[in-house]
């Protein structure tokens, strides 16, 4: 991810009251998107939710990752700073991962750990997934997760507050409002329930149901290291 610029924003823009009674209550949850990856960092901003960097995968990942899903499902999931951590995920994978995939991985963890602050370490899961996986809209129990569908459809989100307590009342077949879905290949980052401040307005969000006969998505997931097991 070349040129990608972590911005530093003023105290007071960072620390502007939205949760308290005085800010009132907040109606929507704030997307902000873009073709350049700086938009990453905006996710930072107190009444952002979901920061969206809408890219193309380049057409020589295409072989690589129908390798990788012809082996699904998997899982594999490793910690610390990126490079060492994308060379335990390549021990991890079922079949060899191609180069630009290895790469691409890598840049994305130290864009994340940069704009997280995990002090130069992450958490690192790609899967492929051949079921429903989390098909009910939730809210992330964590402070900012990266998320990229490499193949496949991407994740589905609602432009909605109320985070987690809101998510687990939904009724999938009466929603408030319409979903958005993230594009393959775009790179998101999504404010959870336990980012400073953001308790009860986790970006709520779901990964899309799957139909039957559907391939397999290839789906990378970086969270800050430590906080969930590494099952």
């Amino acid at each position: 991810m070349p040129g990608l610029i972590l911005e530093s924003f003023p105290a007071a823009a960072l620390a502007s009251p939205l949760h308290g009674a005085a800010a009132g209550v907040r109606q929507r949850a704030i997307c902000v998107a873009a073709a350049e990856p700086e938009v990453l960092v905006e996710v930072l901003r107190p009444d952002v939710n979901l920061a969206v960097w809408n890219r193309a995968l380049p057409g020589s990942l295409a072989p690589g990752l129908r390798v990788l899903c012809d082996a699904a499902p998997f899982v594999a999931v490793c910690e610390g700073p990126p490079e060492e951590a994308v060379d335990a995920l390549t021990a991890k994978l079922p079949v060899a991962a191609p180069l630009d995939l290895l790469l691409d991985i890598r840049a994305l963890a130290i864009a994340f750990s940069g704009i997280a602050e995990t002090a130069g370490a992450v958490r690192i899961r790609l899967e492929a997934i051949t079921g429903p996986a989390c098909h009910r809209w939730h809210a992330d129990a964590v402070g900012l997760r990266l998320l990229c569908a490499y193949r496949g459809p991407g994740t589905e989100w609602l432009p909605i507050a109320g985070g987690a307590p809101i998510a687990r009342d939904l009724d999938p077949k009466a929603l408030p409002c319409g979903r958005a879905q993230l594009a393959t290949g775009a790179v998101a980052i999504l404010k959870g329930e336990r980012y400073p401040g953001n308790a009860g307005f986790g970006c709520i969000h779901r990964s899309p149901p799957a139909g039957p006969g559907e391939r397999a998505r290839l789906l990378l997931c970086l969270d800050e290291p430590g906080r969930i097991p590494l099952a």
